[in-house]
């Protein structure tokens, strides 16, 4: 049976950080989707991360769903960056291109580290 998917959003600084939680699947479209204008940059945002420690079921509709979304992040102009995925959907992340469109990381301190430096280059 399909677990429900959440997300919900978090700012801290320039970052807008997305907590996921059940199956990404066909479900999750309208909830993520909706949840931020990720076709528009916002002024005071540089990057966005995808928390996926909550994530436990990832099906193909789910991964064309991450595509699309990393697409549109990036022509707006943000850096996308991903922790708490399985070493199994990492693996798949690599395989579909996604990992080219986001920058994997083990979690969430490393990707705020990688973001104070950045911002400080």
């Amino acid at each position: 049976m399909e677990e429900t998917f959440f997300a919900n959003v978090r700012e801290t600084g320039q970052t807008v950080i997305i907590d996921m939680s059940g199956d990404l699947s066909k479900s999750a479209h309208e909830p993520l989707l909706g949840l931020f204008n990720w076709e528009t940059k916002k002024e005071d945002t540089c990057c966005i991360i995808l928390n996926f420690s909550q994530v436990n079921y990832i099906n193909s509709l789910g991964i064309a769903l991450l595509i699309r979304l990393t697409r549109k992040t990036e022509r707006a102009g943000y850096q996308t960056f991903a922790y708490g995925i399985s070493p199994h959907y990492h693996k798949l992340f690599l395989m579909v291109g996604l990992a080219e469109h986001m920058m994997i990381y083990p979690d969430e301190y490393s990707i705020m580290q990688r973001i104070e430096t950045l911002n400080s280059l």
